[in-house]
């Protein structure tokens, strides 16, 4: 879970209500308090609540919670007369750009824009691979901007910089050019500079000094840059959304060229009847729609929500809000209908055993979620989530070998023996499997069958491989069967889906079916 970092006095000042009361409604939005450093608090935040990375964002909430502000937060958009002009940048095509006016900054205000980008980076922005921010005082910046290539030879001074360097040194003198600049080309890097040739960023690495925002900035920019225009778009929404709760303004102008951003509110078909059945307890359409203004949603026969509410995928969850806003904790609790006396499933047992003969022949064991990314098509079949909290868990597994390698590809060890037990569905069909890696140079087959030999001979059961004809993520003559008492695969990856993960080093997996 995200951990983000408010200060109380802030919170008082964007809620209008005292910490106490805000303490109180925290549990409505899913937030827990971490740590408590006096004039300041740890908060723990969902993931798929970007909008609560920041303290605006969870103000905005928690007003609803508490009644404060009720009903959708709107805004007006108006077209700037500032212009964006692009050339095609490859490793970032899309670009969008806007401007909130008269805002209202003190040091408190800047970190929490900061913590909010720094957030957004590292998830939803897949460390600024998919999408990267930036936020410029405007009356530092001479229009038109343009989003262009540069030299590494062009000078500029970094962000925390006093003088200028060249754009090839800050790559190699700064933290974030060390970290980022493999994410463009390091000879022509893209860079948004200003019509005096002033470079305001070197795109997605780091800002200028020139244009940073301080406690006397009146009008900032905002730019997205990314990999995906629906990403870029999403992320606007949360960061205009936020930046206007410290704003004396409800006007966004949006800069022409580049993708222009679109402010487009979300709207689901559901009512109190659908409710009422999903969440099990009747619903008035009073109670109905007073949840949904609760939670800054509007109803005027559809429900319309917010464009920042980007986690928002189906009516299911906008039940999921009202549930959130009416508590819990008010809803009738009922005991189970059927009673009955617990005890260990014979799987459970067997697999127990399995792991611990894993462990002695000296294999590490993970716990990875049964939901996973799409890369484990490459494997099987899989089945798709219609409502995925994230694209990273958009898929049912139905194999545990992606995970293990993506485990094995992060750990970086010349040797890495892991092994998983846990449920997969194939065919329609929840399976108990037992997966195993060995992962190092001049690993093959022979080394993963005399494992598996070791394994059905310490458990008693009787394992017979044959070899057969490879699937396309492994290697021709390096896969394998496994029949008799159990059912399963032996095989080495192929060296595509390893580079697809990230892992450079050979591979043996073997999958065995428990149930």
């Amino acid at each position: 879970m995200p951990t983000v970092e408010v200060a109380k006095f802030d919170m008082e000042r964007l809620t209008g209500l005292s910490y106490r009361e805000v303490e109180k409604f925290l549990e409505y939005v899913k937030c827990q308090v971490e740590e408590d450093l006096g004039d300041r608090v740890k908060l723990e935040v969902t993931h798929d609540r970007p909008d609560h990375f920041s303290a605006e964002g969870l103000a905005r909430t928690l007003k609803g919670m508490a009644e404060v502000e009720l009903g959708l937060p709107k805004i007006k958009l108006a077209e700037s007369s500032v212009e964006l002009k692009t050339e095609h940048i490859e490793e970032r095509p899309y670009i969008t750009m806007a401007i909130v006016r008269d805002v209202r900054l003190d040091d408190e205000a800047i970190r929490q824009m900061i913590q909010l980008q720094e957030k957004l980076h590292d998830t939803y922005g897949r460390g600024r691979r998919r999408v990267a921010i930036g936020f410029y005082d405007l009356a530092k910046i001479k229009p038109p901007i343009y989003y262009r290539r540069v030299s590494r030879e062009a000078e500029y001074t970094p962000l925390g910089f006093e003088k200028p360097m060249p754009v090839g040194e800050m790559f190699e003198k700064t933290e974030q050019g060390r970290k980022y600049s493999y994410l463009i080309s390091r000879e022509t890097p893209p860079a948004l500079v200003d019509s005096e040739g002033q470079i305001m960023v070197i795109v997605p690495v780091l800002a200028s000094e020139c244009c940073k925002i301080t406690s006397s900035t009146r009008d900032v920019l905002i730019d997205v840059t990314g990999t995906e225009l629906r990403s870029v778009t999403n992320v606007m929404s949360v960061l205009l959304y936020s930046v206007l709760e410290r704003s004396l303004s409800r006007e966004v102008e949006v800069v022409t060229g580049g993708n222009t951003y679109r402010h487009t509110y979300l709207q689901f078909d559901v009512d109190e009847k659908r409710a009422s059945s999903l969440l099990g307890v009747p619903l008035s359409r009073q109670q109905f729609v007073r949840g949904l203004e609760k939670s800054r949603h509007e109803y005027t026969g559809v429900v319309t929500a917010a464009p920042y509410r980007i986690n928002l995928l189906s009516w299911i969850d906008v039940v999921e809000d009202i549930a959130l806003a009416l508590g819990y904790n008010n809803f009738p609790r009922e005991p189970p209908a059927i009673i009955s006396v617990g005890r260990r499933h014979a799987v459970e047992v067997l697999t127990r055993e399995f792991r611990k003969i894993m462990t002695f022949m000296g294999f590490t064991e993970v716990n990875n979620y049964v939901l996973t990314d799409e890369s484990v098509s490459d494997i099987c079949k899989p089945i798709k989530v219609v409502n995925p909290i994230s694209e990273l868990y958009n898929r049912v597994r139905c194999t545990q070998i992606t995970q293990l390698i993506a485990t094995a590809a992060v750990m970086r060890q010349k040797e890495v023996k892991l092994f998983e037990v846990g449920e997969v569905v194939r065919d329609g069909k929840t399976r108990k499997v037992l997966t195993f890696l060995v992962s190092r140079d001049g690993v093959t087959l022979t080394d993963g069958l005399a494992i598996l030999k070791a394994l059905c001979k310490a458990s008693g059961y009787t394992c017979i491989t044959k070899s057969a004809q490879a699937a396309a993520w492994a290697l021709q003559g390096r896969f394998a069967t496994i029949d008799g008492d159990i059912s399963g695969y032996i095989a080495e990856v192929n060296p595509d889906l390893l580079t697809k993960l990230g892992h450079y080093t050979p591979v043996v997996v073997a999958e065995l079916f428990l149930a």
